[in-house]
């Protein structure tokens, strides 16, 4: 929420300076980051508590934006006037997959209660609802000026590394 009030000042500073201030990102991203280990520990993707630090780190949920120093004025604006307009189709999807990841979650909860191991394809489907929300805020908070893609998959140039231990609790087909 805060990160959301604080998008006016910095709306501002970008549009008369054209850059993205560095503190500032480092502080959202950290902020995100908690929020991504967070939405993990509850959808049941990964065990364990996460710490209340905003500098903790989890080698298990990555949520690493490229810092892009150059922010264009020109589709700053276009962003901030039509930017929930702009996203409609991918907020109008994005809901539905909410939801469904809520379900999956919950069926994946009862899997693993019986198997001790949650499901590959209902694990992908939850990382990437948040992938592809991650990068609407992404785009929302002015990190990217390019339009985000309409998937939930990796694309090029996304940081996908994981620890070997974060997947052994799949089961495979």
């Amino acid at each position: 929420m805060a990160l959301h009030l604080a998008v006016l000042p910095l709306f501002f500073t970008i549009l008369f300076t054209g850059k993205f201030p560095q503190g500032y990102f480092n502080f959202q991203v950290k902020v995100l980051q908690y929020g991504e280990r967070l939405n993990a520990t509850m959808f049941n993707m990964i065990d364990g508590y996460p710490s209340f630090s905003l500098s903790a780190k989890d080698p298990r949920v990555i949520y690493e934006p490229n810092y892009t120093e150059k922010v264009g004025a020109g589709r700053l604006l276009i962003r901030a006037i039509f930017g929930p307009f702009i996203l409609l189709p991918h907020l109008f999807v994005l809901v539905f997959r909410i939801y469904g990841a809520m379900f999956v979650a919950i069926a994946a909860w009862f899997v693993v209660l019986f198997t001790g191991k949650y499901p590959e394809n209902m694990f992908n489907f939850v990382e990437g609802t948040f992938r592809w929300n991650a990068r609407l805020n992404n785009y929302l908070l002015f990190y990217y000026d390019e339009y985000p893609p309409f998937t939930g998959k990796v694309v090029d140039g996304e940081n996908t590394s994981v620890d070997s231990d974060a997947k052994d609790h799949l089961v495979t087909d």
